[in-house]
């Protein structure tokens, strides 16, 4: 039994949410009920849930609720209210210090797109933190865009962002909502894992015509960062004309055995 015990879990308000392991054998199956009780009493929490995979192209967890019904959670961190449904929508606790950096960016003035807006993981600090003047959220999951939605009010920057509903290929196409972005920002997201190469030629058109930034997520080799960030800019040179350069390799965590998330910050002159 105690080899089911886990070594951690997420505290989201009142919610523990366990790892995807946590408590599964049979025998802890026979303790019944007043088991998750017991759990949230000793984490200090009222509600439990557990983590299951991460499926679809919408990323959506399979989390199963243990002790309560309601899986809406407020997360605080840097000072930014994330509030959303556990069962739902994704929030990865290991991406903490890579929300924490986008805040501390310097964007005053600046227009930013987020190609993969989620519940706000980046849009938040981007006009929270790092004074984003505005910023163009694509996002095409309905339980995402509800939680953005509230979390853009909830914060007070809802009049800063611009949400686009639906795929981004199609809002960023002439004539779609988000067209006005092409071509006019100074910054683009591209959070999407394990890769976001679809997004690629639209964040490069999103760019003002003198350059800006991409901040690119991407799984890769562990010990092989290096090689994945060539292979990015080689990519990227053969899209656009203009220089790619690598301000920044920025090693998130480790997002499966042998696989690491990283982020690069590239500067298209």
């Amino acid at each position: 039994m105690l080899t089911d015990l886990p070594t951690g879990w997420e505290l989201h308000g009142d919610l523990v949410l366990l790892p995807k392991d946590a408590f599964c054998g049979e025998e802890w199956q026979a303790v019944g009920a007043e088991l998750w009780g017991a759990v949230a009493g000793a984490l200090s929490g009222q509600r439990v849930a557990r983590k299951g995979e991460i499926s679809g192209d919408e990323r959506r967890p399979d989390v199963e609720m243990l002790l309560g019904e309601d899986g809406w959670v407020t997360h605080r961190e840097h000072g930014i209210d994330y509030s959303f449904d556990v069962t739902k929508s994704m929030f990865s606790a290991g991406n903490l210090s890579e929300r924490g950096r986008i805040g501390e960016l310097s964007c005053t003035g600046e227009t930013v797109l987020d190609l993969y807006a989620g519940i706000g993981y980046y849009t938040l600090p981007l006009l929270l933190r790092a004074g984003a003047t505005h910023v163009h959220a694509c996002e095409w999951s309905e339980d995402s865009l509800h939680a953005l939605g509230h979390n853009l009010t909830a914060n007070g920057v809802a009049d800063r962002c611009t949400v686009h509903q639906g795929d981004n290929r199609v809002a960023l196409a002439d004539g779609g909502s988000a067209a006005d972005a092409l071509g006019s920002c100074d910054r683009v997201m591209l959070g999407l894992l394990p890769n976001s190469k679809d997004g690629w030629p639209l964040a490069l058109a999103a760019l003002k015509p003198e350059g800006g930034w991409l901040h690119l997520h991407g799984n890769a080799p562990g010990g092989e960062e290096e090689a994945w960030r060539d292979s990015v800019v080689k990519e990227l040179s053969e899209m656009d004309s203009r220089p790619v350069t690598v301000e920044r390799l920025v090693k998130v965590k480790w997002y499966a055995p042998h696989v690491r998330h990283c982020v690069l910050d590239l500067r298209i002159g």
